[in-house]
């Protein structure tokens, strides 16, 4: 199966619904198979103490105010699945809190992320057990100790998902962490991937490369774009180059037969092939008596090296010319 390509828009709309749907149709057109946001419910999710991650925005005074300037009505929310439902896109969101979780469940959203801080979060190990859903978890700031918890809560949902994630903006190659995803594989027998937060595109090609189930990558039409996620961003251009990569990574994975293959080649092998031939004009008369007088010339497809000792000691009846493939009816028979 190949590699899901998750586009994260994240917040990157700024609360705009058009811009919301926009995001889908650049997802949908840049070879994404989801696109993903993040349900934010202000009232149910943030404090007075939050602070900013990112000191990005002039006319937000706390984290509380962010969430709800960003925040989508339910009606919102469902013309945006419905738009992603119309494009045959997968719509699926990270909530932050459980009544975000209820509100996606009401919706239908059927694929629903956890975000890094919320692995271990006690009021999702309540609510989400028995819920018929496909949970993606990140790991971004876990210990295997943390991990271990929280498979042992969500194993036996329909679906889960862990995915390798290492909570830095932007990541730092040589932190991506690709190791652990086969160590997610190895230890929870579940599908995994990455949450890639690096600037770019090198890491998520070689997760796909590694053997990745499932990529999530924070797309943008312009790197100027306003928000606390561009330094971890690409643009959909890139996106695309992913999602190529993708798609040619499981043309050039399949398995060949050569045997096969070199049969179904056979006008190709006679066009780079070889047929026996004299290295210098002759004349009709000429006794060929030393092997030293032949040549092999393309195309194949006529006689083969082995037949010049059948013409050792034989006369030429007709006239041969060096540019031309020997026959047997150059010979005189025996």
């Amino acid at each position: 199966m190949s590699c899901v390509l998750v586009a994260e828009i994240g917040l990157s709309h700024e609360g705009s619904l058009g811009l919301a749907k926009a995001f889908i149709l650049a997802a949908k057109e840049s070879g994404a198979d989801a696109v993903k946001f993040q349900m934010h419910l202000a009232e149910f999710e943030s404090s007075g103490q939050e602070r900013f991650r990112v000191l990005f925005s002039d006319q937000d005074v706390s984290r509380h105010n962010y969430w709800s300037r960003t925040s989508f009505s339910a009606q919102e929310w469902r013309t945006l699945k419905d738009y992603a439902d119309k494009l045959d896109i997968t719509f699926l969101v990270s909530v932050f809190s459980t009544q975000a979780l209820q509100l996606a469940v009401s919706l239908g959203i059927k694929t629903i992320k956890l975000g890094s801080g919320d692995l271990n979060n006690e009021e999702f190990f309540q609510t989400i057990p028995g819920l018929d859903i496909h949970l993606i978890l990140s790991t971004g700031m876990s210990t295997w100790a943390e991990i271990d918890k929280a498979f042992s809560v969500y194993k036996n949902l329909p679906k889960l998902t862990i995915l390798q994630c290492t909570s830095k903006y932007p990541t730092p190659l040589s932190e991506v962490g690709i190791n652990n995803m086969h160590e997610i594989k190895s230890r929870y027998s579940v599908e995994t991937g990455l949450s890639d937060h690096t600037d770019g595109i090198s890491s998520t090609v070689f997760a796909i490369f590694s053997g990745a189930n499932l990529i999530e990558k924070h797309v943008i039409f312009d790197k100027k774009m306003f928000g606390p996620d561009i330094s971890s961003s690409i643009t959909f251009e890139d996106f695309k180059r992913i999602s190529k990569f993708r798609d040619d990574f499981e043309l050039i994975r399949q398995e060949v037969d050569k045997d096969e293959m070199a049969g179904s080649l056979s006008e190709i092998r006679d066009l780079f092939g070889r047929s026996l031939a004299l290295k210098e004009s002759r004349t009709a008369g000429f006794v060929v008596e030393n092997e030293s007088e032949f040549v092999l010339r393309k195309p194949g497809g006529g006689l083969a090296w082995s037949d010049r000792n059948k013409f050792l000691g034989k006369r030429l009846i007709k006239d041969c010319s060096n540019f031309e493939l020997i026959e047997h009816d150059h010979f005189e028979s025996t």
